[in-house]
């Protein structure tokens, strides 16, 4: 589980995940253990979702990945 700050948002995307094109969100997040540390995460299956810009959020990780290239680590999500 991830519980934290949204702190961007990004809605209407969509994106191949296991296969499937799916509609998701990208979102950051502040989390909330430690607010300065924030988490890159898509969140699958939904348009938008109905928290806005400094609401909380809780997310049920799915998959962790990270960009080799640019290092960015990327928190695959749906809402929990």
């Amino acid at each position: 589980m991830l519980e934290g700050t949204v702190t961007e948002k990004q809605q209407g995307l969509r994106a191949s995940f296991q296969g499937t094109e799916r509609p998701y969100v990208r979102a950051i997040v502040s989390r909330q253990d430690a607010p300065d540390v924030m988490r890159q995460v898509r969140i699958y299956d939904v348009e938008d979702i109905p928290q806005q810009v400094g609401e909380a959020i809780r997310l049920e990780v799915l998959r962790v990945t990270t960009d080799r290239k640019t290092g960015v680590v990327w928190f695959d999500c749906k809402l929990a």
